[in-house]
């Protein structure tokens, strides 16, 4: 187990020199990598994360995945990156939500219900894809850019919209 003391100077380090550091920057990429992988639960060097990623505790990632610059990991829930994720900027991964009561009822009397995201094996996210709780993005996918992702997305699909519908297969 890390030392917590330790686990807080990188926390500490990360949000003041590494998620500043431009990508120009030489090492700069494996400077956020390297402390990704002292925060999150589980980071398998090598990874790519770009500036102003803010990294949750709850993150898994695999090998050579990647995190576009300026994105976003909302709610208590996992979020996990399989390996050879290409991913496009200002992604949001919400895994919180807040469940609508029945007519007459209160928003603040229902607790916050937070959720698990899965993405898998190589799949490709454009720029500004939001994440939904519960979701899982089957390997191989493609999510168009802007897309909002609400449901479960098939392996080897191609989706995009709001809500995300099916476009196509991809490809052989």
């Amino acid at each position: 187990m890390k030392n917590r003391i330790f686990i807080l100077g990188v926390r500490c380090f990360y949000k003041l020199v590494g998620q500043r550091l431009h990508w120009r920057v030489p090492g700069s990429r494996q400077v956020r990598g390297w402390c990704a992988h002292q925060i999150c639960e589980d980071v398998r060097l090598p990874v790519t994360i770009n500036a102003r990623v803010g990294l949750p505790r709850s993150l898994r990632m695999g090998m050579n995945a990647g995190i576009g610059q300026g994105t976003q990991f909302l709610g208590l829930g996992r979020v996990s990156l399989g390996a050879h994720l290409t991913m496009g900027p200002d992604c949001l991964f919400i895994t919180g939500d807040h469940p609508v009561p029945k007519a007459g009822g209160r928003f603040r009397d229902h607790a916050p219900v937070h959720e698990d995201i899965v993405v898998e094996e190589d799949v490709f996210l454009g720029a500004r894809v939001t994440i939904l709780p519960g979701v899982t993005i089957g390997r191989g996918a493609a999510v168009g850019a802007g897309s909002v992702v609400t449901k479960d997305v098939p392996a080897e699909m191609v989706v995009a919209g709001n809500p995300a519908r099916v476009i196509r297969a991809r490809a052989k």
